[in-house]
């Protein structure tokens, strides 16, 4: 079970491109049609240098992860883990072309009781996101639960 020693613990870094297909891809899945994530002249009109990625899209980093096992390194029985939140603060702007690193580190360890008995875990992770140009952009904060036994 994890506890509050775990708290700044740095769980890696990795370093990914945003790619003109992949913003396409992730608009389409959120059913987005605004050109501005498609068409260049849409962007710029809109104000931006490139293609802005969609909200959320810095999700799509996970797929860059080379054998990733944060439930285990955090010594959670993935079992009895659920994803309980994720929320995103926005620093700047992400357009294609950009290189994001992703560095990742726990932020905090509670626990409570849960309504249905037995004790829940709650393990806070962040991850900044900084651009090429070492920006911060974006930083997501998810919320791992391990339910008790």
């Amino acid at each position: 079970m994890a506890d509050d020693s775990l708290t700044g613990r740095d769980l890696g870094t990795m370093t990914f491109p945003v790619d003109r297909s992949k913003v396409r891809e992730f608009a389409r899945s959120l059913g987005d049609p605004d050109p501005v994530y498609t068409d260049l002249d849409a962007a710029r009109a809109a104000g931006f240098t490139d293609i802005p990625v969609p909200p959320t899209f810095v999700v799509s980093s996970a797929h860059w992860r080379e054998e990733d096992n944060m439930v285990a390194t955090l010594g959670l029985d993935l079992r009895r883990v659920l994803h309980g939140e994720c929320g995103w603060e926005y620093h700047g702007p992400v357009v294609v072309g950009d290189e994001l690193t992703a560095s990742r580190r726990v932020s905090g360890v509670s626990t409570r009781e849960g309504r249905r008995g037995g004790t829940m875990t709650m393990v806070s992770i962040e991850t900044d996101f900084t651009n090429q140009r070492g920006e911060l952009v974006v930083r997501q904060t998810d919320v791992l639960v391990e339910t008790g036994g």
